[in-house]
């Protein structure tokens, strides 16, 4: 007799903006590759009408970090740490990970470069899935099969009959004797937990540990690569399609045009412009003008940029009072 309980069914992904697509769609990644499905979609790109937005994967994170190598450069994570927050079906789990980039030598001396904490807040629980006809069974005797398939032969409609009468959720049993009374409705499973909230969470924060230390040249390398070489997967939202691509439509020379800035969530006109001309001040340096004009071609976003600003307006104008008061002197 099939275990009533042993398949949690997992919620058809809801309209969320593309960074939560992104990170749902690492999720799935996680599962097959626990099933023993390799991952190889290295970027996401998320289409909406005119707009786009392009990221790296977990495993372009982990393609990017091979590139590094090549570099004598390595990042190592060295730290994960997680607490439970929150009660009852609301209950989630925040992950911390530290990670360092170091500088090996070919002798192999190494050299700390710099360190980061990576944080994702990760539910224990599924969002309530919408139950329906041609909603997915929960069992792996019916792995794949809709309910309405299950109704157009005999030992099908058995099984469901078994469903009404043992299985663990109230709202499946009811369900499954409504289905089969002859009924076409829509309800509502209970919230599930996820079996691998643990491997998400840990994958996750490790995965925008590791991000923020790989420079802005190297993700925008792996990015037009990845597209050029069909290892993108393209999303649309509004159909809630994807595809794989084989070739973009337009190649990417460079890093402004692999990452499109366009969009709700792009930085407008009058922030770019601002923070061009704080990062153009002479109290920076060349090379930190350069990893500036960097971020914002292939990291910046709309709420991120804000931080950078004022980040930039206080080193000038300490660095400015600090260059006023060693001319005084």
């Amino acid at each position: 007799m099939p275990n009533p309980t042993e398949a949690p069914a997992v919620p058809e992904a809801p309209q969320w903006d593309p960074f939560q697509l992104m990170d749902r769609m690492d999720e799935e990644a996680l599962r097959k590759e626990l099933d023993g499905v390799a991952a190889t979609d290295l970027v996401y790109v998320v289409k909406e009408s005119s707009q786009e937005v392009v990221g790296l994967s977990k495993t372009g994170v982990d393609e990017c970090c091979m590139a590094l190598v090549s570099q004598g450069q390595v990042i190592r994570e060295e730290n994960l740490q997680y607490e439970l927050i929150g009660e009852g079906d609301d209950r989630e789990a925040l992950f911390k990970v530290k990670a360092a980039r170091f500088a090996v030598s070919p002798a192999g001396q190494e050299v700390r470069l710099d360190q980061v904490i990576g944080v994702k807040r990760q539910p224990l629980y599924y969002e309530p899935a919408q139950l329906d006809l041609d909603s997915r069974v929960p069992s792996k005797k019916y792995r794949g099969n809709t309910y309405r398939e299950l109704l157009e032969f005999a030992e099908g409609r058995d099984y469901l009959a078994w469903m009404a009468d043992n299985f663990g959720e109230s709202e499946i049993r009811d369900f499954a004797r409504r289905v089969l009374g002859g009924e076409e409705m829509v309800a509502q499973r209970g919230r599930q937990l996820n079996p691998h909230w643990y491997e998400a969470g840990a994958m996750k924060a490790a995965r925008n540990a590791r991000f923020r230390l790989i420079p802005g040249s190297v993700r925008s390398q792996v990015i037009a690569s990845a597209r050029q070489g069909g290892q993108a997967r393209v999303v649309e939202p509004q159909t809630g399609a994807s595809r794989e691509v084989a070739k973009p439509a337009v190649a990417a020379a460079g890093a402004a045009e692999v990452v499109s800035r366009v969009g709700p969530y792009a930085p407008t006109e009058k922030q770019v412009a601002f923070y061009q001309r704080l990062a153009e001040s002479a109290v920076f340096s060349e090379e930190e003008r350069r990893r500036a004009l960097e971020w914002l071609a292939t990291k910046a976003t709309r709420q991120t940029i804000k931080d950078q600003i004022g980040w930039l307006k206080r080193q000038v104008e300490t660095r400015r009072t600090q260059r006023a008061g060693e001319s005084a002197a």
